[in-house]
């Protein structure tokens, strides 16, 4: 029973405070997206942190070229050598962040652990402590997120959880 909305919930069933509702599967509110990441939308979240993270790995590969003639070059214009340099640290460092982000939320699918499981439940849940008890192994894991269709599992698009 949820002590705010008053209903009965499901398990692995989380009130969200900012959200004002019961979110199932619930693992984080994301101030990015605004709005919570749980079961309807995990998939679509994961996408958005691999697309993140390849844009990045693109953009510091191809730019990698142009940063090293324009520190290499005399007289260029400092403004302009400022502005490439500055945005290639930026995207280095946003591109670490993400991708460690999105390896993190893949060793969570792959444990069958939300966030809030990981977070709360491993410490003071004897139960979460080892492993989860949702833990069905690492593909069955994938599949109940991403679909069974592991051609689509890239793809924004609906999953499909039928076997």
């Amino acid at each position: 029973m949820c002590q705010r909305c008053l209903r009965t919930k499901p398990d692995r069933c989380h009130h969200c405070s900012q959200c004002n509702q019961c979110i199932l599967k619930m693992d984080h509110h994301c101030p990015w997206v605004a709005n919570c990441i749980g079961f309807y939308n995990y998939k679509y979240f994961l996408n958005m942190l691999f697309y993140a993270s390849m844009t990045c790995v693109l953009i510091i590969t191809t730019s990698y070229p142009v940063l090293g003639a324009v520190l290499s070059r005399e007289g260029i214009d400092y403004k302009l050598a400022y502005f490439i340099v500055t945005a290639y640290v930026l995207a280095c460092v946003f591109g670490f962040i993400i991708t460690g982000f999105f390896s993190f939320h893949l060793w969570l699918i792959s444990n069958h652990y939300t966030t809030i499981e990981f977070c709360e439940k491993r410490g003071s849940d004897a139960q979460f402590a080892v492993k989860s008890p949702y833990n069905c192994g690492t593909l069955k894991n994938f599949q109940s997120i991403l679909g069974t269709n592991t051609f689509l599992w890239f793809l924004p698009m609906r999953r499909n959880l039928r076997g």
